[in-house]
């Protein structure tokens, strides 16, 4: 099973720049290769080992019209306790062990360059709609979109 979470494109901007980088304290605990998302609850399904899909929403200003970046496995998660992103209020981080980045989203600083797994390939392909909160995907459709993040 996969968990598709979302988040938002800074946010997501501000966790590659470290993932990439390692600038911050906070990163430096742990492992090369791993990426930090912030979540406001954790649910049962989000544990060691889980596989996770990180869908961003749209953002007009940036040109992103939404879709999944980054495929990773659950290494950790933890109460974090002071402010890591620069939007909204993320009570709980998850350590995640990259699987998949596009290169381009790696490489690109403009996000409208970037190759993904868009939100509307997401509906044609696989009739999904990613909705607030976790959505839980099986196996076969979470490989398909590991295979979108490949190309």
């Amino acid at each position: 099973m996969y968990i598709v979470i979302n988040g938002k494109i800074n946010n997501f901007l501000f966790s590659l720049n470290d993932y990439l980088n390692r600038n911050t304290s906070f990163i430096k605990r742990f492992d090369e290769g791993t990426f930090i998302w912030g979540v406001s609850r954790v649910y049962s399904v989000e544990k060691p080992g889980s596989k996770i899909l990180l869908y961003l929403s749209m953002d007009e200003e940036k040109g992103f019209n939404g879709g999944i970046v980054l495929s990773g496995e659950i290494k950790e998660i933890g109460e974090l306790k002071e402010k890591y992103w620069p939007e909204g209020e993320w009570p709980h981080y998850i350590a995640l062990k990259v699987r998949y980045i596009p290169r381009s989203v790696i490489e690109e600083k403009d996000p409208k360059k970037w190759k993904y797994a868009s939100r509307e390939k997401l509906k044609e392909l696989f009739n999904f709609r990613p909705l607030p909160g976790i959505q839980k995907l099986d196996d076969k459709i979470g490989e398909e979109i590991e295979k979108l993040l490949k190309n």
